[in-house]
C-alpha cells in the first residue's frame, strides 16, 4: 500500500512526521535520550553522549537483515522540548548529514512529538528520494512503536 505524501513532506529534499504521546514532555523525552528506551522502539543498539553535546550512534537492521549504523552530533539542546541533530548513514556514502529537529509540545493529552528531517536534497541526486522514502517509512513506523510503549 502506497502511503499518502503528508503536509509537511517535500520529497527529496524534507519530511516532517507527527505523533500524539500519552505522556509528559519530560516522560518522552526520556525516550529520546536514554539507550535503553531508543533500543525499544528506534534502533536495536543505541549508545548516546547525552547533553549539550550529545552524540548518537544507533544501530539496525534493514528489511533484508542486513545491519546498518546511525551516527548523530548534536546541534541544539533544550531538554525536554527540542534536540537538533546533524544526522546520517554511516558506510552509505552520504556526502552530507542531514539535519534532525525532534521537538516536543505539551498538549491536553500529553505530548506532540514533532520530527523533522532536511537536507536530503543535499545527498546524491541519484539516492535522495529513495533516501527519503525510507525515511519516511521508518520514522512513522518508529513514532508508531514509541506510542504503543507510552
Amino acid at each position: 500500500m502506497v502511503e499518502d505524501i503528508r503536509q509537511g513532506d517535500i520529497p527529496g529534499v524534507q519530511l516532517r512526521c507527527r505523533q500524539q504521546l500519552a505522556a509528559t514532555p519530560e516522560e518522552v523525552w526520556k525516550w529520546l535520550t536514554e539507550p535503553g528506551r531508543l533500543e525499544r522502539w528506534l534502533a536495536q543498539r543505541a549508545e548516546i553522549t547525552p547533553g549539550p553535546k550529545a552524540s548518537l550512534l544507533l544501530e539496525s537492521q534493514d528489511t533484508g537483515g542486513e545491519v546498518y549504523r546511525e551516527q548523530a552530533q548534536t546541534m541544539a539542546w533544550e531538554p525536554p522540548s527540542r534536540w537538533v541533530l546533524d544526522f546520517q548513514r554511516l558506510d552509505a556514502g552520504w556526502t552530507h548529514a542531514t539535519r534532525l529537529t525532534l521537538e516536543l509540545t505539551p498538549n491536553p493529552a500529553g505530548t506532540d512529538l514533532s520530527v523533522l528531517q532536511t537536507g536530503f536534497a543535499h545527498l546524491p541526486l541519484s539516492d535522495c528520494l529513495t533516501i527519503w522514502e525510507t525515511y519516511r517509512r521508518r520514522w512513522r513506523t518508529a513514532l508508531s512503536r514509541l506510542a504503543h510503549h507510552l
